[in-house]
């Protein structure tokens, strides 16, 4: 099978991504909407006999039998999923965040996922870092999206990791290996990874704890954040990404 030429896969990835930030986009435009018709009678008629059944489920994980044992059994258990997490990553970010912020209160979830977080990306710094500067080009090599932004602006490491973590487009491991494999100080790793995850992990926490009553305003407008974010950085990644200089 002949093999597609670079120009072409690159046309077709940028198309790709710009259609992906275009339905995202479209999607928090669809939660604006559903959240001024959210007080139309039909839709309240509906949403009432939906919420009883939603109600039963709430009331089964809140009256769950030693209900102190979970609380203290789901933070380690979490906890070990981010590490296994940076080894296999079968699962995202978000998922931990709405497990937790569903049976725990809501500070409690929120100092978890951070916990997880720096598990998360620790893992694979220090794992880049017993590697060796000398596999950063090899990294590099295979994460093409993350080198072209390094090469554009090899300066600015600590502002590109902010971005890295900023955006969901990124992977969080190959990030955290390359950014060890390059001597990166580990405190600034550390304290700039979690930032950039932050305004995620506020707004994923929220949504979980919100899981049950889903037409309510801190459900409905974490959502269309989270989308918007999502839609404007994946385009406007692609638009940097195209400014690049050609090789």
């Amino acid at each position: 099978m002949k093999k597609q030429p670079q120009p072409a896969r690159e046309k077709r990835r940028h198309s790709l991504i710009n259609l992906i930030g275009g339905l995202l986009l479209a999607a928090a435009g669809a939660l604006v909407v559903l959240l001024y018709f959210r007080n139309t009678p039909w839709l309240w008629e509906w949403y009432e006999a939906y919420q009883q059944r939603l109600a039963q489920a709430e009331d089964y994980v809140l009256n769950l039998p030693r209900a102190e044992m979970v609380t203290l059994v789901i933070p380690p258990i979490v906890l070990l999923l981010y590490a296994i997490k940076s080894v296999i990553p079968f699962f995202p970010i978000s998922m931990m965040c709405f497990i937790t912020s569903a049976v725990l209160p809501m500070t409690t979830s929120f100092a978890v996922n951070i916990a997880g977080v720096v598990i998360l990306t620790g893992i694979k710094f220090w794992w880049g870092r017993r590697l060796g500067g000398g596999q950063t080009q090899k990294l590099l090599k295979l994460h093409p999206s993350v080198r072209a932004f390094l090469e554009r602006d090899s300066k600015s490491k600590p502002w590109l990791l902010f971005m890295f973590r900023l955006i969901p487009y990124f992977p969080v491991n190959p990030v955290s290996q390359i950014y060890g494999a390059m001597g990166f100080d580990f405190a600034d790793y550390a304290l700039i990874s979690l930032l950039g995850f932050l305004p995620r992990l506020v707004v994923y926490t929220i949504l979980g704890h919100n899981t049950f009553d889903p037409l309510s305003i801190p459900f409905i407008v974490p959502l269309i954040i989270i989308f918007t974010l999502s839609g404007v950085s994946l385009i406007g990644i692609n638009m940097m990404l195209a400014k690049r200089p050609k090789e």
